[in-house]
């Protein structure tokens, strides 16, 4: 069976009626799964705080691991995590920014690794944060991520 099939079959089970686009990017690291549905499914496709669609993409990811082995499979619905990333950028910029004039360091707290990593990225690319250090600390609660200025004796 084909991922397309598969998710088609899969998400009419979930009670879907409307039109559904499923396109595949494959590349040499990842296959990309992008589902376009009618914005009145879309809620039920994502859930809450994307429970739903991680939910999806698990399956996917359990489903077809022996035939794409060396490939990360991800998945998005409505291009639901690519507005989320774009979000959680400009809010760790925003936070950066407040870092710098502040000098008073940030804990982001409840992000998954994916989302750490987007975030160190982000501020380590982006010019004029040079002066700020990124890194993550094991806390009772998880990971934390922490935004501050860099030591000056280092």
């Amino acid at each position: 069976m084909k991922i397309e099939e598969y998710l088609s079959k899969l998400i009419e089970h979930l009670g879907v009626e409307g039109e559904i686009e499923i396109k595949i990017e494959e590349g040499d690291e990842r296959v990309r799964i992008d589902i376009q549905t009618d914005e009145k499914d879309t809620a039920l496709l994502i859930g809450s705080r994307g429970e739903t669609l991680s939910a999806i993409e698990l399956l996917t990811k359990l489903s077809f691991k022996d035939d794409y082995e060396d490939k990360r499979i991800t998945l998005d619905i409505n291009a639901y995590k690519l507005r989320q990333e774009d979000r959680l950028k400009e809010k760790a910029l925003d936070l950066a920014h407040r870092v710098l004039e502040t000098g008073q360091a940030y804990e982001f707290r409840y992000l998954n690794s994916y989302e750490r990593h987007l975030v160190h990225e982000v501020i380590a690319k982006e010019v004029g944060l040079e002066k700020l250090n990124t890194h993550s600390e094991d806390r009772d609660l998880g990971r934390v991520l922490i935004i501050e200025v860099k030591n000056q004796d280092a």
